[in-house]
């Protein structure tokens, strides 16, 4: 009953704060990023779904949970926990279902959807299990505590290196989709997966290069879509094959001439195109 109270409360607050929930699952399962959620599965999609599940769980919670959530849905189903399931399942199917994109901070925000169930999964674990589940948790968090606490702020560190540069308003800056949040300058634009946006940035480019003025780009748009920083650590899912970035091809026939670097992080370099 709690659930459900605050469910209705949540509803009204958003209808509001901000617009419908309806016309938001609306653009969730209808438009997101311009693809349809709920069409166009295949066998590809739910490899995909499944990579990402496990990477999400593996990275974010430690290298036993998939093991340990396994071993718990088997207890609740010899017991024919039906309506414990279902709550649990209803938590984790909106992680599920986004699970098909690897990208926009999925890593990040959408693993927050199974932060309500995978806690109830744990506390009805036998005890032994229970404490297993905790200390790998624990243990896993040691290297995320330590980026976030031990190193200045990624996004800080590439500002301060743009800032070297001395960009006017006469140059461009291309930077990385991901940069967007914490970077945003007046004369920049941002790479990223649409291929209309993708067409624009390189006419622009040209461009501007036409008019011999300065053309800079981060090392992560040269990367595009692989290694991507999320917040202070490596995009898990953005752990590929840089050699297949968005970019490649455009540059193959471009100068890159390096501008700025921070040797701790060689993804924060800064090159100009010529």
């Amino acid at each position: 009953m709690t659930i459900i109270l605050t469910l209705i409360a949540l509803y009204y607050l958003l209808a509001r704060i901000i617009i419908s929930p309806f016309d938001r699952l609306k653009i969730l399962f209808f438009g997101y990023g311009g693809t349809n959620i709920a069409s166009s599965f295949s066998l590809i999609n739910l490899l995909r779904i499944l990579r990402n599940i496990f990477l999400i769980i593996v990275n974010g919670y430690s290298f036993f949970m998939p093991l340990i959530i396994l071993i718990a849905l088997i207890i609740l189903l010899r017991k024919k926990s039906w309506k414990i399931l279902f709550l649990i399942f209803s938590f984790l199917f909106p992680f599920f279902l986004t699970a098909r994109f690897w990208y926009g901070g999925l890593y990040g925000r959408y693993s927050a959807f199974i932060a309500y169930g995978l806690p109830l999964i744990i506390a009805l674990l036998p005890k032994k299990i229970y404490w297993l589940a905790v200390i790998s948790v624990m243990i896993t968090f040691i290297p995320t505590f330590s980026s976030y606490q031990l190193i200045k702020p990624i996004p800080l560190l590439e500002k301060q290196l743009i800032e070297k540069v001395k960009i006017s308003n006469q140059d461009l800056l291309i930077l990385s989709d991901y940069q967007r949040p914490q970077l945003t300058y007046s004369n920049d634009l941002y790479i990223n997966s649409n291929g209309e946006d993708y067409k624009k940035i390189v006419q622009k480019i040209d461009q501007v290069l036409m008019k011999n003025r300065r053309v800079f780009i981060s090392q992560q748009a040269i990367t595009f879509p692989y290694l991507q920083y999320d917040g202070q650590m490596i995009h898990i899912i953005s752990q590929g094959d840089k050699n297949k970035a968005l970019l490649r091809n455009f540059l193959t026939n471009k100068q890159l001439v390096k501008i700025a670097e921070e040797q701790r992080f060689p993804l924060l370099t800064i090159y100009q195109i010529k």
